[in-house]
């Protein structure tokens, strides 16, 4: 299991630590024509699988891309 705190909050669902994902997922979903969202999938460590959309996804991507874009050195 990670050691690390890899925290992002979201508005709906309180604080997550990333650092438990195994697979984060992101890619808008429609919900009609012109209604495009962002959504966030991911898997666990433990094997579960949640889905995140619209504010909670973009807090979720933007926490992500920061962190990669930090471990890149």
């Amino acid at each position: 299991m990670p050691q690390n705190l890899l925290l992002c909050q979201t508005s709906t669902r309180g604080w997550l630590n990333l650092a438990y994902a195994r697979q984060i997922h992101v890619r808008p979903v429609y919900q009609n024509i012109s209604n495009e969202q962002p959504a966030c999938f991911i898997t666990w460590s433990n094997g579960d699988k949640e889905t995140f959309v619209g504010k909670d996804a973009k807090a979720i991507a933007q926490t992500w891309h920061n962190y990669l874009n930090s471990t890149k050195t």
